[in-house]
């Protein structure tokens, strides 16, 4: 009797195994809605590269190992133009859900299209990691507190001091010139600039705001230079701070000091004004030499791949992406409860450093420490804080 039962039972576990791994999903699909055209253009590129490449090195390995169907499942992406508008991103972000029946989603670019993004994920109970969002923006996009939205990024408050302790380093009369748009970033930045000015020795001798998609700065630029600033920080898309820093040099208007936010990030800064652009800062969170795992290969592995300057986004959109695979082989299974699960309890290090989700007050978003970057020969470099810096910081511009 044995003898006919055990091959009888072989037989049977070997079905029951093949069964098992023939019921799981062809694949996983992970979408994103991020800006290929329009002003943010340049940050939705660094995005979508970062994202595929962490998705290329999962199927590189056979893909997500799912413990439920005991088989690794390869990755796919889908990502939609959003032209840097948030009511593209909703429409994106439902029809990622709702047409391609994506399993979980990466963030877009900048508050707005992120949390634009986010209030649909809320909506359809789908895991959504952010990673190119200023933290406290992105929090209070849901004043009730996100169930299903992840965020990593730097905390605004944390990094608008960063200005004034870089313009610690050397001297100046401490008049600042403030340019911000009335983006979300301009608005929150604009105002927390304000107050810790003063906490910390300096005074904002002028302040203009502006709509998104302004041109003319001549009379703006006039009223920065005769209330006396030798020091300017902008808060602007990669466009206008464009038009903003040509218009400066053309009118003579070269501060000692400029710090474009955002603006002076991507490599079309560069491309925009080559040497005119050396001295220039951007405050950042992750630069190649820093000791996290494959920092320096991101770096050559996307120049290698793309020809272009390197941008920090790389890092936080390949993290994200690998992050949320991770929480996925974790959970075991694509569901969404136990996939977002998952993401609240990472604490790990990643490419872009250590990561950990904030609880209660600020839950739900990892913050990454900030520091000052500067445009120094078509190249970013770290200047402070000193013990993080990469080479000597450029002052006065010339």
């Amino acid at each position: 009797m044995k003898k006919l039962l055990l091959p009888a039972l072989a037989v049977f576990g070997l079905s029951l195994g093949t069964a098992m791994a023939a019921d799981a999903p062809a694949e996983i699909v992970i979408g994103a809605s991020l800006p290929q055209s329009g002003p943010l253009a340049p940050f939705g590129a660094y995005g979508g590269w970062g994202y595929q490449a962490a998705i290329d090195d999962a199927n590189a390995e056979g893909g997500v190992y799912l413990s439920q169907y005991d088989a690794k499942v390869p990755v796919r992406l889908v990502v939609y133009d959003d032209q840097s508008r948030p009511e593209e991103t909703n429409k994106n972000v439902e029809r990622l859900v709702v047409r391609d029946g994506v399993n979980a989603l990466l963030g877009s670019v900048s508050p707005p299209l992120v949390i634009s993004g986010a209030v649909v994920a809320e909506r359809e109970h789908i895991p959504f990691v952010a990673p190119m969002s200023p933290i406290r923006a992105f929090l209070g996009g849901n004043e009730a507190g996100w169930q299903w939205s992840w965020n990593i990024f730097f905390d605004e408050l944390e990094m608008t001091k960063r200005q004034f302790q870089t313009m610690d380093m050397v001297e100046s009369n401490k008049k600042v010139a403030l340019f911000t748009d009335n983006e979300q970033d301009g608005v929150v930045m604009g105002t927390l600039w304000t107050e810790v000015a003063p906490t910390l020795g300096y005074e904002i001798a002028y302040h203009a705001k502006f709509p998104v998609g302004t041109t003319e700065y001549g009379d703006l630029i006039r009223r920065a230079q005769e209330a006396g600033a030798e020091i300017i920080i902008a808060q602007m898309v990669t466009p206008d701070a464009v038009a903003l820093w040509k218009q400066m040099r053309a009118l003579g208007y070269v501060p000692k000091a400029a710090f474009f936010e955002k603006g002076g990030a991507p490599a079309e800064w560069w491309d925009a004004h080559g040497e005119d652009a050396n001295g220039t800062m951007v405050s950042g969170y992750w630069h190649p030499e820093l000791p996290f795992p494959g920092a320096a290969e991101l770096k050559d592995r996307f120049v290698g791949e793309t020809g272009k300057i390197y941008n920090q986004d790389i890092a936080s959109a390949y993290t994200a992406a690998a992050l949320l695979l991770d929480a996925m082989e974790s959970a075991g299974s694509l569901d969404p409860a136990a996939v977002n699960a998952a993401i609240g309890a990472t604490d790990g290090e990643y490419v872009v450093g250590p990561v950990k989700f904030t609880e209660g007050k600020g839950a739900h978003a990892a913050a990454l420490p900030s520091f000052m970057l500067q445009w120094q020969h078509g190249d970013l470099e770290v200047v402070y804080p000193p013990e993080r810096a990469t080479a000597d910081m450029v002052y006065p511009i010339q």
